[in-house]
C-alpha cells in the first residue's frame, strides 16, 4: 500500500481477482468500499489503504482484491494497490510490534525491504464490531 509493503498468511488467501465496481453500503465506515458478488456470495470489500490510513494509488491499474478468510471463518475482500510476490518467512525472523491491539503482528526484513505482517483477525474484529454498531 503506497510505499509500504504488507503481507498476510498465504493460507488465509482464497483467491486474487481484479478490482470491480462495488455496491456501496449505507453508513459503512470510510474504509469499506462496498460489497461484491463472488459466485453468489456477497462479500464486503475493505480498502486496505484507507483502513491503514495510507494514501491509496487510485489511478493504479494493478489494484486487486484479495479474497481472504479469517480463522473465525469470515470471508471478505481486501483492496490493495498490487500483489508483488510470495515470501517464505520464518517466525523467528518476525520482529514484534509494541502495540498488542494493533493490526500488525510484526515486521520482517526481506532483502532490504521492511514488510509489515497484518493480523487478519484484528482487521476482522474491527469489521465485525463496526457492523454490529450499525
Amino acid at each position: 500500500m503506497g510505499a509500504q509493503e504488507y503481507c498476510i498468511p498465504i493460507l488465509s488467501v482464497r483467491e486474487i481477482r481484479g478490482f470491480e465496481k462495488t455496491t456501496k453500503l449505507p453508513f459503512a465506515p470510510p474504509y469499506v468500499c462496498g460489497a461484491i458478488n463472488l459466485r453468489g456470495i456477497i462479500l464486503t470489500v475493505i480498502d486496505l489503504a484507507t483502513y491503514l490510513n495510507i494514501p491509496a494509488e487510485l489511478e493504479n491499474a494493478r489494484r486487486v482484491v484479495i479474497i481472504v478468510e479469517s480463522r473465525e471463518g469470515v470471508v471478505y475482500g481486501l483492496l490493495v494497490d498490487r500483489v508483488i510476490d510470495l515470501a517464505d518467512i520464518s517466525t523467528g525472523d518476525i520482529q514484534p510490534t509494541s502495540d498488542e491491539s494493533a493490526c500488525l503482528h510484526g515486521l520482517v526484513l526481506i532483502d532490504s525491504r521492511m514488510i509489515g505482517i497484518l493480523k487478519l483477525d484484528t482487521v476482522v474484529r474491527h469489521l465485525v464490531g463496526e457492523s454490529r454498531k450499525g
